[in-house]
């Protein structure tokens, strides 16, 4: 589910992206998933024609046991950043990492998705750490990185407690495995 103050819009990312409408303190949460979400389980996705995996898995989001999640409300259209505004590493959602300003694109970073295929991209977001090239990280990212978001998410997850939460905020991932444990057929 996605906050109220976001709608798809222009982004100067990539073609279609999410917008604030108004101003968002840091700390907010901004997404997470819902009993709208659609979640197709291996099952599913056996008899699925590959060109609907191949959109799902493009804007879906693979959970630890193998089933794909598709946010509803326009959420599959958060754009990357490596200096996002919403981070969700060990949250069951998005939390804003920093206030973001109404007409400001929300990103995401794409590097959480810690279950997909292996993927990467020429990354096109001109933040000052961007490396260029961003690659996913099967399990759990690398250190360094898992602490950069740790950094920027402590802030956040402190605010969060004195800022007016429309959406739950739920430690944990998107799939319900607790934080810092294997999810389901998930090595350990």
């Amino acid at each position: 589910m996605l906050h109220s103050a976001l709608h798809p819009g222009f982004s100067a990312v990539s073609g279609t992206g999410i917008i604030a409408l108004r101003d968002i303190p840091m700390g907010t949460v901004l997404w997470g998933p819902c009993p709208q979400c659609r979640t197709w389980d291996t099952a599913e996705l056996r008899g699925t024609p590959p060109e609907v995996i191949d959109w799902l898995d493009e804007f879906g989001y693979r959970l630890a046991d193998r089933s794909l999640l598709l946010p509803c409300r326009g959420a599959h259209l958060l754009n990357h950043s490596c200096e996002a505004t919403v981070l969700d590493h060990g949250l069951a959602g998005g939390i804003a990492v920093r206030d973001i300003e109404a007409g400001e694109e929300v990103t995401g970073d794409y590097r959480t998705f810690r279950y997909d295929v292996p993927w990467e991209f020429d990354c096109r977001c001109r933040a000052g750490s961007c490396p260029g090239t961003v690659r996913s990280s099967a399990g759990d990212p690398p250190g360094d990185l898992a602490a950069q978001w740790q950094r920027r998410m402590a802030p956040a997850l402190a605010a969060a407690r004195t800022v007016p939460q429309e959406l739950p905020l739920r430690a944990g991932q998107v799939d319900g495995a607790p934080a810092g444990r294997p999810g389901p057929k998930e090595a350990p």
